[in-house]
């Protein structure tokens, strides 16, 4: 293979893009056979009007006069439920696989009747008004209006039909923005679309996919309110598509529906609150926020030990290995859930061995048991699997790798066969695990679970499964953090330690512009850890630019992992410089280690992601158009502004600054907020700015989490003078106790400045229990930017600080403290410090010239643009001698346009084959005609 690359790569540099062939895990990229959500065409029929109530305990309960039941329940502070029932069936709710709390008491303070309404008076100035004629639901705050019902909850078509419809539509306001939903090729604001939900694997798929492995029930409104439908049948959300001003949920075949109303005066207490209701995400191990290294797959173990080996050869990092499909031997061989010993003859000691070294090893299961597997048998005639519509054993025969049987994880005994295949694994030395296909990926319509029908069951079939490895190892493992990398799931996924990936993408620019949305749409569905097969699953040729940039993201998103098949995913394959890059990039990472590790611990407290819509915090309020929809920059916790560059060739970008003022993470130049601004992004590194005031906590670089210390810790304070007082804690474990954070096994290290313009206090302190071999003292380095001059005097705790423990660096204009922090509260006075707050200009770019939809084409591809400033533009394609051979009059306003070349010349006349370059302004996308004569 090695030769071949060097082949490949060398035809790269000579500007000839090669195609290798893709080995997927399906046939096509065609959706399921049947369509996972038809439509009824019955009209609805929305609930009756008002006819009686009964008040109870808090509880609101409502009979209509078509004798339909609508309930409403105060659930805890800012959470509503609200359960519709229709006429003639049991005033029970459906059980729920996602909530795991239960109503609070008292939340109430009293109903009031009028000859309009009823109404509820809740905590926070809340209101619950339920108008009587027709029956409607209503939030308020005060007297402004947070949410309401537009046509209540309805039917549509048969009650006793599979294909009936239970629904509820929401008013929606102009400008209103509305996020969450899954994963989701589309940008960050979903309004305007109809969205299934019903998880499905998109093989290949690129950016404007609507419907991929991950959907979630939850709408995030910029109005400061999330519904959540509690619902997991198969469903749909019309997010204003049908009706721009309508927000309507349906589900197929529901009995009852309930939906929660969660409200905050933030995203992130609208999370928190949600995380509670659903559960929260345990602490990561350590090791998962470092480098895991993945391949379409390894084959053997002497071809594991020798990437290991390799990657610390070539000085990159690396945390984790992930064994694909051929641990256990061929694709024909899924559901044996043991080693082929011919390949791997002693996976014990080779886990081991990984192991001294700080590597772990995640293996790949699968919910399929191949008909030519060793426990096909087992598995039919111990009924673990999914059935026909008479009970007898179903044969997924369209499979991609060939006839295989279905397990059914909704059996007890299901999950037992399951684990025991699991924890023979675990004993020799798993440390984390790999659930593919769980939508499950190929679910016939006609097979039934023990809970109910494909349809019914689809969406909680992921969640099921991972209930056995979180279960059983509270259970078994109780001292151990789980780590299952998966790739569907449900509300509430996360609290089983689900870390999602975005599923089989297309090695593309497409595809990797796909990721951002993705990752915070899920994000604000309460699931962090979402990322994608950094560099690119499948399909697309080499490129080592698209590499590069992939994992320069991957590097600040919250798992960082490699992945793909048909060319080599692992960096040390690329040519200079990218392979140096990647390298750099990476071992940032590790650097960042403190600040990330205390993001996992912010979203185990609050459900907060650690990657964030550039609104998230934004200062104005939650309804914030501006910020509302970016969808190629995002923020990476509090203090971090992360802006990838996601277009091919692209050597300058525009970013949108938030409110504050933001600086510089390589360069130190100031920039004001609320602006779009251009930054430079050489292939080196990407566009990383920190928040004004901020610190930012650093380590000294190791090449696995297993050598990762904390004895010395460089924080970096970004003083500035519209900022007087600032604050960040820093959390500090084993980074492996489950039970840390619950038996106070930790250390929390507080940072907190006080700036003035004469003088900067850096105070530390220290709170917690502290855990095992925590160090006795750290030396904390203090790095502060931007400093003008030499201060006046450093004191620590009062007293001079000695000449050798601070040091001014005048050509990078940064003062360092050097102090010995042993666990006692610490002051460091810094007087007559003189910041540089000179803000620097950066004009945006009048344009980007986006990637073509089509590199490489035959005959027709389209040139796509955008234009941030109106102007007159001149768009020119030029031949591989710089020739112009055509040119385009842009378009003149602001916004998004195409242009479409037929590989034509000025003239009409049909150009040869060949590479081309189009220029607009100073930026190139090239491209790739191919003439088949």
């Amino acid at each position: 293979m090695l030769p071949r690359l060097r082949y490949c790569l060398l035809l790269f540099s000579l500007s000839t893009t090669l195609s290798l062939p893709s080995y997927g895990q399906r046939t096509d990229d065609g959706p399921p056979t049947n369509d996972p959500f038809p439509r009824p065409n019955a009209l609805a029929r929305s609930i009756a009007a008002y006819r009686s109530h009964q008040y109870t305990a808090g509880q609101l309960s409502i009979r209509a006069t078509d004798g339909a039941t609508l309930r409403v329940r105060p659930w805890a502070t800012g959470v509503v439920r609200v359960d519709y029932f229709p006429a003639g069936r049991p005033t029970q709710p459906d059980s729920s696989i996602s909530v795991v709390t239960t109503a609070t008491a008292d939340l109430a303070v009293g109903m009031r009747e009028t000859a309009q309404s009823l109404e509820l008076k809740l905590p926070e100035n809340l209101r619950v008004t339920v108008s009587k004629r027709p029956l409607r639901v209503h939030l308020l705050r005060g007297t402004d209006t947070v949410a309401t019902e537009a046509w209540g909850a309805f039917q549509r078509g048969a009650t006793t039909s599979s294909l009936s419809e239970t629904g509820v539509s929401f008013r929606l306001r102009p400008g209103e923005q509305l996020y969450g939903t899954g994963a989701r090729a589309l940008p960050l604001d979903r309004r305007g679309r109809r969205l299934e939900l019903y998880n499905q694997a998109r093989y290949a798929y690129q950016n404007g996919t609507e419907n991929l492995n991950l959907t979630l029930p939850v709408v995030v409104s910029s109005r400061g309110y999330a519904v959540f439908f509690d619902n997991h049948t198969a469903g749909y959300l019309d997010l204003g598509a049908t009706n721009k001003s309508v927000l309507e949920y349906g589900g197929e075949a529901l009995r009852n529906l309930g939906y929660f109303l969660v409200t905050g005066d933030s995203y992130a207490i609208i999370l928190d609150r949600y995380t509670v209701l659903t559960g929260r995400q345990p602490l990561p191990p350590r090791w998962a926020l470092g480098l895991i290294q993945s391949r379409f797959g390894y084959r053997s173990q002497a071809e594991t030990e020798a990437v290991a080996q390799r990657m610390r050869r070539e000085g990159f990092p690396l945390d984790a290995l992930v064994l694909d499909l051929y641990w256990f031997g061929t694709t024909k061989d899924q559901g044996n859930l043991d080693w082929d010993y011919q390949k791997f003859p002693k996976p014990a000691t080779m886990m081991r061995n990984l192991d001294s070294v700080g590597v772990k090893t995640i293996l790949i299961s699968e919910p399929y048991v191949m008909r030519a597997s060793r426990n096909d048998s087992v598995v039919r005639t111990q009924g673990l699997i999914g059935t026909d519509s008479v009970g007898r054993p179903f044969t997924v025969a369209s499979f991609w790798a060939g006839p295989a049987s279905l397990l059914d994880m909704f059996k007890p005994s299901a999950h037992e066969w399951l684990w025991s295949y699991y924890k023979k694994r675990k004993t020799e030395g798993v440390g984390g695990w790999w659930s593919d296909l769980g939508e499950p990926e190929n679910h016939p319509t006609e097979m039934h679970h023990v809970t109910g029908s494909t349809r019914q069951i689809h969406n909680a079939y992921g969640q099921a499964w991972a209930s056995i490895f979180a279960e059983n190892y509270a259970q078994e493992y109780p001292q151990e953090r789980l780590f299952n990398l998966a790739r569907s799931g449900w509300a509430g996924m996360q609290r089983h330690s689900v870390f999602p990936w975005s599923g089989d993408i297309n090695r593309s620019w497409s595809g990797f512009q796909a990721q951002i949305p993705i990752m915070l749409g899920v994000g604000m569905g309460g699931v962090g850890y979402m990322h994608s097969d950094a560099g690119g699953f499948c399909v697309g040729p080499i490129d080592p630019e698209l590499y590069t940039r992939w994992l320069q993201m991957a590097s600040l998103c919250p798992i960082m992992r490699p992945h793909g098949e048909g060319v080599p995913p692992e960096p040390y394959y690329y040519p200079e410089p990218y392979k140096s890059i990647v390298r750099n990039a990476a071992r940032q990472r590790y650097e960042l280690l403190p600040y990330l590790y205390t993001l996992a611990w912010q979203n185990a407290q609050t459900g907060a992601p650690l990657a964030r819509p550039m609104n998230y915090e934004a200062a104005s309020g939650l309804d914030n158009e501006q910020l509302g929809n970016v969808n190629d920059q995002y923020l990476l916790g509090p203090n971090l502004l992360v802006a990838p560059i996601v277009q091919p060739g692209q050597r300058r970008r525009n970013v949108l600054l938030p409110a504050g003022t933001w600086i510089d993470f390589y360069s130190h130049e100031t920039l004001t907020g609320r602006q779009i601004v251009g930054r430079n992004a050489p292939l080196e590194r990407v566009p990383l700015l920190v928040r004004a005031g901020a610190f930012l906590p650093l380590a000294p670089y190791v090449n696995t989490t297993a050598r990762y210390h904390t004895d010395t810790l460089r924080v970096r304070f970004y003083a500035d003078y519209a900022v007087p007082q600032s604050s960040f804690t820093v959390y500090e474990d084993d980074g492996k106790s489950a039970q840390a954070m619950a038996g106070g096994q930790f250390q929390l290290l507080a940072f907190a400045g006080a700036t003035s313009a004469t003088q900067t206090d850096i105070r530390i302190s220290t709170s917690g229990q502290g855990y095992a071999k925590m160090p006795p003292s750290r030396i904390i380095e203090l790095l502060i930017p931007r400093v003008a001059a030499a201060p006046a005097a450093v004191l620590v705790t009062g007293q001079p600080a000695p000449a050798d423990t601070w040091r001014y660096d005048t050509a990078t204009q940064t003062l360092q403290v050097r102090v010995r922090f042993q666990n006692q509260p610490l002051t460091v006075a810094i007087q007559g410090l003189r910041l540089n707050t000179f803000y620097t200009a950066a004009a945006p770019d009048r344009l980007t010239l986006a990637a073509p939809s089509d590199r490489i084409f035959d005959g027709r591809t389209t040139l796509n643009y955008t234009l941030h400033t109106p102007g007159q533009y001149t768009l020119r394609i030029r031949d591989a001698q710089g020739q112009v051979v055509r040119t385009f009059a842009a378009a003149t306003e602001m916004g998004v346009h195409e242009v479409s070349w037929n590989a034509e010349d000025q003239n009409g006349r049909r150009l040869p084959g060949g590479v081309y370059t189009a220029e607009m302004l100073g930026q190139h996308q090239r491209l790739v005609l191919v003439r088949p004569d």
